[in-house]
């Protein structure tokens, strides 16, 4: 289980009610949050980056140990506006991924 650790939660929550999109409309309704808690295991035979439904855990997820370690441990999910927000890095590997999601590359390693 990836958990959150050192995070100020009501400081987040603050940043994301300020935050707008283009239009200058809220990007998320906080009012109506759900906290969702979601399981990973480790399965080394799983591609970087990628994720498999877990058969045993429902709900859960099956990842390699470098996946589970680039993932960030607090993602809010919102649907489309996550797009607006969207900072995509590209790594020396070819690879792109997105630094909102990931601490480091998810396919290598490779820092930001």
């Amino acid at each position: 289980m990836v958990t959150l650790k050192g995070i100020d939660e009501e400081l987040v929550k603050a940043q994301l009610k300020r935050a707008q999109n283009m239009a200058g409309l809220p990007l998320w309704e906080l009012n109506s949050q759900e906290d969702i808690k979601v399981y990973f295991r480790v399965d080394e035979k799983i591609s970087p980056a990628k994720f498999k439904s877990d058969p045993l855990v429902p709900g859960g997820y099956l990842a390699n140990s470098l996946t589970l370690r680039a993932m960030k441990p607090l993602l809010f999910v919102a649907g489309q506006d996550l797009d607006e927000l969207a900072d995509i890095q590209h790594c020396a590997c070819g690879e792109e991924w997105d630094l909102q999601f990931w601490k480091f590359c998810p396919f290598c390693a490779r820092m930001a």
